[in-house]
This record gives C-alpha cells, sequence and structure tokens, in this order.
C-alpha cells in the first residue's frame, strides 16, 4: 500500500512538473513575443516553410496560448490521459524538430527558444531535455489506466476555455509594448556599460561615448521603418521641446530615413533597433545619464 501511494505520489509530481515547464515556457515566450516571432522567422527560412515566416505573429500567439493551456490541463489533472496523449505527441514534434537541427548544425539555429531570450538554451541541450520530457509523458500516459468518463466534447469545450484564456498574455504583449524586455536594454538600463550598443555617424564612425556621455536628459527615437505623420509630427514635438530646455535628440535606425531637419540620425544594425524596443512599431527612448528612463511607441495613445 505504501510503495503504491509512493508511486502516486512520484507520478504527480511528474505531472505537475511537466505542466509547470509548459507554463512557464509559454509565459516567457508570450513576455517576449517579437523575440518569439523572430524565432519562427528564423525557423522558418532555416526550414523553408514560408508559412511560418508569413504568419508569424499568429502562430507566435497560438503557439504560446496552447503551450500555457496544456501546461494549466497538466497542472488541474483534468482529462488526465487526453492530456498526456496530446503532451507525448507535442513532445515527439519537438524533439524531431530539435533533433534534425542537431543532425544539421548549418541550418544555423543555435538558440531553440525554448524558454524566451531569459533561459537562452543550446540545441543540444533542448534535445536532451525534450528527451527525458517525452520519456516520462510517455511513462505517466502507459501508468494511466482508467477511462475518461466525460466524452470529448467536455474536453474540447474546457480545453478552449483555458486556451481562450491564455491567449490574453500574448495578445496583450503583440497589441502593445512589452512590459518585459529579456535583452537588458529595459527601464534601469546603463547603456554606457553596453558593449553591444555601437552608433555609427554618416561617416560610419563610432560615435558611441559622445553621443552617450550627455549629462542632460536624451531621446532616443528608435527607427525601424520611415516614421508616418503622426510619429514625424511627434518627434518634430520633442525637437521643438529640446531647444527650449536643452535637452537633447536624435534618431537610430539601421538605414537613412526621411527625418526632420536637424535631427541627428545615427546607424546600428537591426538586432539592436529589436533589443532596445521590443516592437515592431518606432518607439522613443528617454536617458538620463545614459540610463534609460521610459520606453514607448510613438504610436502609443499615451504618448509624452
Amino acid at each position: 500500500m505504501i510503495k503504491e501511494q509512493r508511486k502516486e505520489l512520484i507520478e504527480t509530481v511528474i505531472q505537475l512538473l511537466l505542466g509547470l515547464v509548459f507554463i512557464v515556457s509559454g509565459v516567457l515566450k508570450s513576455m517576449d513575443i517579437y523575440g518569439t516571432e523572430l524565432k519562427f522567422i528564423e525557423y522558418g527560412n532555416s526550414l523553408g516553410w514560408d508559412f511560418l515566416v508569413d504568419y508569424n505573429m499568429p502562430l507566435s500567439i497560438a503557439l504560446c496560448a496552447f503551450e500555457i493551456s496544456l501546461g494549466i490541463l497538466l497542472c488541474t489533472f483534468l482529462f488526465q490521459r487526453i492530456a498526456l496523449r496530446i503532451l507525448t505527441v507535442t513532445m515527439a514534434v519537438f524533439t524531431a524538430i530539435t533533433l534534425f537541427f542537431v543532425i544539421f548544425p548549418e541550418k544555423g539555429i543555435t538558440d531553440c527558444g525554448c524558454f524566451g531570450e531569459l533561459l537562452p538554451m543550446s540545441m543540444m541541450a533542448s534535445l536532451i531535455k525534450n528527451i527525458v520530457m517525452l520519456s516520462l509523458s510517455y511513462y505517466l500516459l502507459k501508468t494511466i489506466w482508467y477511462i475518461e468518463f466525460l466524452s470529448w466534447w467536455h474536453f474540447i469545450l474546457i480545453y478552449v476555455i483555458f486556451f481562450g484564456a491564455s491567449l490574453f498574455l500574448p495578445w496583450y504583449t503583440a497589441k502593445d509594448l512589452s512590459f518585459y524586455n529579456p535583452t537588458g536594454y529595459g527601464v534601469g538600463c546603463n547603456l554606457k556599460d553596453k558593449e553591444a550598443i555601437i552608433l555609427l555617424d554618416k561617416n560610419y564612425e563610432d560615435v558611441t561615448n559622445k553621443v552617450l556621455s550627455s549629462s542632460k536628459r536624451v531621446y532616443v527615437f528608435v527607427l525601424k521603418h520611415k516614421p508616418s505623420s503622426l510619429e514625424t509630427f511627434r518627434i518634430r514635438s520633442t525637437m521643438d521641446e529640446c531647444r527650449i530646455t536643452g535637452a537633447r535628440c536624435f534618431a537610430l535606425s539601421s538605414e537613412d530615413m526621411e527625418l526632420p531637419i536637424g535631427l541627428s540620425h545615427y546607424y546600428v544594425d537591426e538586432v539592436l533597433l529589436k533589443s532596445l524596443v521590443r516592437s515592431h512599431n518606432n518607439g522613443k527612448i528617454t536617458l538620463r545619464n545614459g540610463v534609460v528612463e521610459n520606453v514607448i511607441e510613438l504610436t502609443d495613445k499615451y504618448y509624452y
């Protein structure tokens, strides 16, 4: 009897851990939905699957919601056998994809993106993790002997509710600027201490120290595409404010753009633009002594 109870306890702990792994993975991806989207593009380009590239944002949101909802299902022990079947199939697919990139490193995928950019994981480490999770899920599936008393329609109804609730976080961070920046460039970061930040002038000379050493407040416009008329208006308004207060402002982009006359313009690579503002949209960063005070989208309704 004690042996059976111990076995049930171990199986319960295993299922809870598997569920928590999926919840954590889905939440971290959701909080950095822009990074998840770029990972889909990276996988799509490597595999030649255009749909991963063309529909990267909807797929990113759906993947995050799927992982969170499956994790919740596992942790609540509802429809246990069905949940474990889905888990086993999911881990088999993840393991096969990871194994492919381990065998063919020339495809260029070095980080699986399992937990976003907060917890980077090599493909080999990801393969080991996936094999362990696949083995545990298959073990649990074989030990669950009883039959579900509720029908598939009950399962679909419950899962749709879980999935719908899990859509909120990835949808929110896709719609608005994410409050989470795993690259370390968020509020409180001292950009002068970041070796990866290199600003180049029009002659492609490094002017990083010169630009960031100002003791006055500095407004940085992070431009990923040509500013819209509204964004241009807000840039001009900030420039007028700087003339009055003595603050400074400049723009960062990876290419030449049609910008307001008098606005200093420096070049950085696209990875840095992505890291500074985790959004597709253009943004504005407020600095003081090189430290980030605020990050906001130029089109944000709360812009100031």
